[in-house]
């Protein structure tokens, strides 16, 4: 991938969480991109939270999905999600400032493998994850 691919991906995913009403929900923001990596930010609020006032374990593991899946869209890879593991380390008190850090690790010609972690404001790890996926073809970014 090239640069031009990055930045045109980044300004992407700008309009798109911005628009798709999962990731809005979310209140997912891309903050950094490169090839087989992405970061995110994320301000949690009481929709994210179980009855115990934890953030819910299903937010913080569809974070991972999302910030591992644009880490191998970054590579200029189309993919779906066909395993992926999580382990919730620390609870993630409401609110919080959160960073999801997504790495490809490897990948042939139909699979990815993936890392998802994210972390709080102090830098502490609180999930990680760890994720397959098929490619099912060259990702094209919508104009």
């Amino acid at each position: 991938m090239n640069q031009d691919y990055i930045s045109r991906l980044y300004e992407y995913y700008k309009k798109h969480n911005k628009t798709s009403l999962f990731e809005s929900f979310l209140n997912i923001n891309i903050h950094e991109l490169e090839e087989g990596k992405s970061i995110h930010k994320v301000q949690t609020c009481e929709n994210h939270t179980n009855r115990h006032g934890y953030v819910h374990g299903g937010m913080l593991s569809s974070l991972c999905d999302i910030a591992m899946g644009t880490a191998c869209i970054s590579l200029g890879k189309k993919v779906v999600t066909i395993d992926m593991n999580v382990s919730y380390l620390k609870p993630t008190p409401n609110p919080i400032n959160l960073t999801l850090v997504g790495t490809v690790i490897s990948y042939g010609k139909t699979i990815m493998h993936t890392v998802g972690e994210i972390f709080d404001e102090k830098g502490q790890l609180l999930v990680r994850s760890q994720g397959t996926y098929y490619i099912s073809g060259d990702f094209e970014i919508e104009d």
